[in-house]
């Protein structure tokens, strides 16, 4: 309410584990029995829990601002990966987006106060001084470009990147291999050890997804097979088969949002500073039930 955000059924809240890993919380459970069981610190963040395969089906600017914020600090954090040419161009919309024209400023030194960088790219001052440099001058290209066109250029850019809108487990299969599980907006697929995907499922392939002690179950439509996965623990096969679940779940049922919206102009401030970047700002909320997903 706080946003005006109406398109809430793209978003989430998440806290972190007791082995620092990214949980999603069920809103239809009581909140603080949740953070009090699992989370090693009672903070939640808010975040993209369902992306979008185009950004155009995102129809009120707050969301595609929210959404922006998401896939940029997917970025910067490094769960995206890009070339170095795609991070320059990131960069210089997103400094376009966030601090205006480039003559707004008698020079580009601000640039060396923020973080326009994945964290895994080189720290050598001058590779980074150069590649600063290099940002600037997309941002002067940029000048005359609204926040928000820039912003929604972002994203688009960011579609394009490898590990875009997945979320993913390390498992085993029947067989006893170490795999990756990962949920796509299209399909769940699954990746070998080299990384090679070797199978895929679409959500019109699986009709339900459930889970019994460590294993999780898929099961086909239209076929008697069902696809088994194994996890180290109970409580991760658990974790894993709900938000299956709940994705097949919404994918199924929110193909494009059709909802018109008009919303006031959004208040937009820099985020990024090299203090701020390595965590998620935090919400820290009392017990509430956001309806999610419906």
């Amino acid at each position: 309410q706080r946003l005006e955000l109406r398109e809430i059924h793209y978003f989430g809240l998440w806290y972190r584990n007791k082995a620092h890993q990214a949980r999603w919380v069920e809103l239809e459970k009581p909140l603080k029995k949740q953070l009090d069981k699992f989370a090693i610190e009672p903070l939640l963040y808010f975040g993209v829990m369902f992306y979008v395969p185009d950004v155009s089906q995102l129809e009120q600017e707050i969301t595609r601002y929210q959404y922006y914020l998401q896939v940029k600090k997917d970025v910067l954090d490094g769960r995206l990966h890009s070339s170095v040419d795609q991070g320059i161009k990131l960069a210089g919309l997103a400094v376009q987006a966030d601090f205006g024209d480039y003559n707004n400023y008698e020079s580009q030194d601000f640039l060396r106060d923020y973080a326009l960088f994945p964290t895994e790219w080189a720290q050598d001052e001058a590779i980074l001084e150069e590649l600063t440099q290099k940002v600037a001058l997309k941002h002067k290209a940029y000048s005359g470009m609204p926040a928000a066109d820039a912003e929604l250029q972002y994203i688009r850019e960011v579609e394009q990147l490898d590990g875009y809108g997945q979320e993913s487990f390390p498992v085993k299969d029947n067989l006893g291999n170490s795999v990756i599980l990962s949920i796509f907006f299209m399909e769940i697929f699954v990746k070998n050890r080299i990384g090679r995907t070797t199978a895929r499922y679409r959500w019109d392939d699986i009709r339900n997804i459930t889970h019994n002690k460590c294993s999780i179950a898929m099961e086909l439509t239209g076929k008697e097979e069902t696809v088994l996965f194994h996890t180290d623990d109970m409580e991760n096969a658990k974790y894993i088969s709900r938000l299956f679940a709940a994705k097949h779940k919404f994918y199924k049922q929110h193909k494009v949002c059709t909802e018109q919206s008009s919303t006031p102009p959004i208040r937009r401030r820099p985020t990024w500073s090299k203090s701020s970047l390595p965590r998620h700002q935090p919400f820290i909320l009392t017990p509430v039930h956001v309806p999610c997903g419906e």
